[in-house]
């Protein structure tokens, strides 16, 4: 149950570009990714959730395998811990796989538009 709802927590942030997408076209306010904070984080934000619903997803598949092929071991191997731990792992490996980002990815600003690049 908490796998449900760690992807499901995931899978919102995730959707972070079609809210910031909304919040500039439908809402014309200014986009989060035009200030300096927004400019590094968001996309962050983004990729490691990315990772994580996959990663989740992944777990969750090994679970129900686990579940099917050693149904009577399922309790056993299967706790409430390990799989809290395993989804703690899972953010956290995420978060440091993907913390470059917050380093390379620059605001460039030109007369006509602004250009994030990486």
């Amino acid at each position: 149950m908490s796998v449900f709802i760690a992807i499901s927590v995931v899978d919102t942030f995730s959707l972070i570009d079609q809210f910031e997408w909304f919040m500039k076209n439908v809402a014309h306010l200014k986009s989060l990714r035009f200030y300096f904070v927004g400019c590094k984080i968001m996309p962050w934000i983004s990729t490691q959730c990315q990772i994580c619903s996959s990663c989740l997803v992944l777990l969750f598949t090994i679970e129900r395998f686990i579940s099917v092929r050693f149904p009577l071991k399922r309790a056993i191997i299967c706790t409430k811990r390990r799989i809290n731990t395993a989804i703690i792992s899972i953010i956290v490996i995420a978060a440091l796989a993907t913390v470059y980002e917050l380093h390379y990815i620059v605001m460039v600003t030109s007369p006509s538009k602004i250009v994030f690049t990486s």
